[in-house]
């Protein structure tokens, strides 16, 4: 097998850079806003609770999946980098009215973060319906190697446009990469939900379907488990300091 394989498929070359271009987005982003709410605020609690927002979508995550089961994850995909690219067009207008705060950058990000988390899911779900086994190996490979590089060029691009060009001018370069995300994901190809299936099951019977598949096997039982209490912890955190709040971010 080799590495260009995945890319005969149509569709992979159509989602790789579709992916690609969302994951250095997401890496700019981060960088930028994370440094506009320092500045903005001077309150590390509120870069703390805008780090937490990233990850809000984790709560409803089971819910996507529920959703793609039904309306097909090549709809969801592109769905939800139209909305990446909605905010993003939204903060640069912002940023050059200089009508941007960090109360809105916190709202907006919580938006955005209830999505986010699932990002990668639904790009795995369209790996494996739209590519044949043989090739589901070396595509997941360079999908990983897509996200984990967006890491260190995305977030060193983002630091640099900001300090280079200012606020505005990097989240019009962000605009564009979920523009052409959006644009790129519109090509992917997808298995679209039956019409009829023999045993058509409610939205909540799926879900205790799964946490009854979830509970059965103690290795996804520890990990929930371990997601679980971390996220209660996190709220125990922030809300323990709630009444430092209006003191911290004057």
């Amino acid at each position: 097998m080799h590495w260009r394989d995945p890319f005969r498929v149509r569709s992979f070359r159509f989602q790789w850079p579709a992916d690609l271009a969302t994951s250095w987005a997401f890496e700019m982003e981060a960088i930028v806003l994370g440094w506009f709410i320092l500045v903005e605020s001077g309150s590390v609690m509120m870069l703390v609770v805008f780090g937490a927002l990233q990850y809000l979508g984790a709560l409803v995550s089971p819910l996507f999946g529920v959703v793609g089961d039904r309306l097909g994850y090549r709809r969801m995909l592109v769905l939800s980098r139209a909305l990446y690219a909605a905010l993003a067009a939204s903060f640069m207008l912002l940023a050059w009215l200089q009508a941007l705060t960090p109360t809105l950058v916190l709202l907006m990000a919580a938006l955005a973060g209830l999505v986010r988390p699932s990002d990668m899911m639904m790009r795995n779900a369209l790996i494996a319906q739209t590519l044949p086994p043989r090739h589901l190996l070396g595509a997941l490979g360079i999908s990983r190697i897509t996200s984990d590089s967006a890491r260190i060029a995305g977030a060193l691009a983002g630091a640099a446009v900001v300090a280079w060009l200012g606020m505005s001018w990097a989240y019009a370069l962000i605009t564009a990469l979920y523009t052409l995300s959006f644009v790129l994901s519109c090509g992917v190809s997808g298995v679209p939900a039956p019409a009829h299936d023999a045993v058509r099951v409610s939205p909540v019977r799926d879900l205790q379907l799964a946490f009854g598949y979830v509970w059965t096997r103690p290795v996804l039982m520890a990990a929930m488990a371990l997601a679980f209490w971390s996220t209660c912890w996190l709220f125990h955190f922030l809300w323990a300091c709630c009444p430092m709040w209006p003191k911290t971010f004057t």
